[in-house]
């Protein structure tokens, strides 16, 4: 009585699939693990970084332009806060100052 034929590649395929689960066993904690301090850090840094009120500033303006768009397109007043420089007005005489005294 020989072995049977299906004997030597069931036993060479249970040995793959056993160090592959092995392998997957000891791999994937470690790096979950590494994903998660990844995540972590990154969160921490837009959290507390240098740049988040830069950020923040910058993301303010974009909703102040977005409303302001919203409201002209609607038809309300909206104040740009911005200064526009007008000319000066008129110079008129001053009238403090009696008739005879502009003559001179």
């Amino acid at each position: 009585m020989g072995a049977q034929s299906w004997v030597v590649p069931v036993a060479v395929l249970a040995a793959i699939v056993g160090v592959g689960l092995v392998f997957i066993w000891w791999w994937f904690p470690r790096a979950w693990k590494k994903g998660e301090q990844s995540d972590r850090d990154e969160v921490n840094r837009a959290a507390h970084g240098p740049e988040r009120e830069a950020q923040r500033l910058k993301n303010r303006e974009i909703i102040e332009r977005y409303t302001r768009a919203l409201a002209i397109e609607r038809g309300e007043v909206v104040d740009d806060g911005e200064r526009v420089t007008a000319p000066p007005p008129p110079a008129y005489e001053d009238s403090r100052v009696p008739v005879e005294e502009r003559a001179a």
